[in-house]
């Protein structure tokens, strides 16, 4: 009798551990299909509405490998052919173009250091910089997905979603090269907008600093007439820029409807 009784709990117990292994398997295999489905979620879609659900934010602090200025312009020239050799593989897969810039000059960077960085030049992240100008948000996304892919993001300031005060949007980046470690920043513009930049609004930035320059030479408060005519360009050049982006909505709206249809 003993040996029955000894025989059906020993049965019991394999029989329970079994169910329990069971139960584990498929949790892990429904933890899968939610991850899944978790990382298709995170692919943001290449239209306006993926453009602005782009998150602002810093992955990590943004520190160049060295806190030393000479070690940093020793390899700014290595990192910039770099940079160059990525954009140009990220614009010819999302038909984009890619505009260079000349490496930071050595005068501006240690003024950056001394007055803005206090004193510590790790902190410099714009020695190498580039932007990449589309034409239209589809191959914009496609170029910050490949972008994304190929280095490392430090840091997302999506202007795209809040506009700077002018009107001005961008999707502005620091990233980090896989090769040379350096932190380099790239711009990422749509071509209308980062014309009214370059003409219009660089026009308008010159013309106000003119203004508050003369002000300032004879030491006085601008003038009401002065605050007007500052007031009245800076309006100007928003209602470029509102203009310019609201085209680009009606291009992603129609793009959008032309998929449903």
């Amino acid at each position: 009798m003993n040996r029955i009784l000894r025989t059906f709990f020993i049965f019991l117990l394999l029989l329970s551990t079994r169910t329990a292994f069971a139960h584990n398997v498929d949790h892990g295999q429904n933890n899968s299909k939610n991850n899944g489905s978790y990382a298709a979620k995170k692919a943001l879609p290449k239209n306006l509405a993926g453009l602005t659900a782009i998150q602002s934010m810093q992955y990590q602090v943004p520190r160049q490998t060295s806190a030393d200025l000479d070690t940093l312009y020793s390899q700014a020239a290595s990192a910039q052919d770099e940079l160059a050799q990525l954009l140009n593989m990220i614009t010819t897969q999302s038909q984009t173009q890619s505009v260079l810039a000349d490496i930071k000059s050595r005068d501006r960077a240690e003024a950056k250091v001394q007055n803005k960085l206090d004193n510590d030049a790790s902190q410099l992240t714009d020695i190498v910089r580039a932007s990449i100008v589309s034409h239209d948000i589809h191959n914009l996304m496609q170029a910050f997905a490949l972008l994304k892919s190929d280095s490392q993001l430090i840091q997302v300031k999506n202007r795209f979603a809040s506009p700077k005060e002018s009107g001005y949007r961008d999707l502005n980046l620091l990233v980090k090269l896989p090769e040379s470690q350096m932190i380099a920043e790239v711009q990422l513009h749509l071509a209308d907008i980062a014309e009214i930049k370059s003409g219009v609004e660089h026009n308008v930035y010159e013309q106000v600093q003119t203004i508050q320059a003369s002000a300032m030479q004879e030491q006085r408060n601008l003038s009401e007439l002065e605050t007007t005519k500052i007031t009245q360009l800076r309006q100007a050049s928003h209602k470029l820029y509102h203009k310019a982006w609201l085209k680009y909505k009606r291009s992603d709206q129609a793009n959008e409807i032309s998929i449903a249809a």
